[in-house]
This record gives structure tokens, C-alpha cells and sequence, in this order.
């Protein structure tokens, strides 16, 4: 997994239950693989300006250990079974201060075409982005 993301966490992120809410962890995978994405050439800018984006079909998450405030969480983003449509994204998130496995992700997910309203086909050279991780 070549990407890494560091994130910290907010105290507005706690819950009633004194730690990070799950819906949260969720929020910081998001950021972690648009930075991913981002890393990887894919500019945000660029695809508004195409009218596409990743759009998440299924989510996957084990929950291993609370995060509570001022945790920093490190999380690692690869990229897996891409093709022209679609791909796996697999997500681990680890506490920085003492490196636990917080929580795993696996998030299957496809580019999407805004405007056709159907998915879109990743040029090759997008593709080969993919392939050299």
C-alpha cells in the first residue's frame, strides 16, 4: 500500500461514547484515498472539469480499537483489481502513537460519469497509473 495519509483526530469527532464515531473512520478513508487519488495523478480539478468520479459501490470495515482526541491516525490506501470501470481500494488505518491497527477497509468502488449518468471507462493511461503500484 504506497499511499499514507496522516489525520487528526478532532474532538468534534467524538461521540456520546467518549470515542471517535464510526461513521467517522469512514470520513477519513474518504480523505485518505482522494489524497491517494490525487498522489496517483488523478486531480480532483480534473475530473470536475471531465464531469467524473469515484463513486463507492460497497464498503467493507473492521473495527479493531477506539480512537479517542488528540489521536493521529496514519492510514495506508492501495489500489487492487483495477480495470477500465472498476477496482478495489484496501484501507488500513493505524494509531500513530503506539501503531495499532485501528480499523480495516475494503471499498469497491468505479468512476463515474456525471453527465451520461453511467460509469466511466478510465483511459488507458489512467489505467497504467493503477497498474505500477
Amino acid at each position: 500500500m504506497p499511499h499514507t495519509t496522516q489525520i487528526p483526530v478532532l474532538w468534534s469527532h467524538m461521540d456520546a461514547n467518549g470515542h471517535v464515531n464510526n461513521g467517522v473512520y469512514q470520513s477519513y478513508f474518504d480523505e485518505a484515498r482522494i489524497q491517494a487519488l490525487e498522489n496517483e495523478g488523478f486531480s480532483i480539478q480534473e475530473m470536475r472539469e471531465r464531469k467524473v468520479g469515484p463513486v463507492m459501490l460497497k464498503a467493507e470495515l473492521s473495527y479493531h480499537k477506539p480512537l479517542h482526541h488528540p489521536d493521529i491516525v496514519r492510514i495506508e490506501t492501495g489500489f487492487q483489481e483495477m480495470s477500465k470501470i472498476k477496482g478495489k481500494v484496501v484501507q488500513n488505518m493505524f494509531r500513530v502513537s503506539d501503531g495499532a491497527l485501528v480499523c480495516e477497509a475494503i471499498f469497491s468502488a468505479l468512476f463515474f460519469d456525471f453527465e451520461k449518468n453511467r460509469p466511466w471507462k478510465l483511459p488507458d493511461t489512467f489505467l497504467a497509473k493503477f497498474k505500477a503500484d
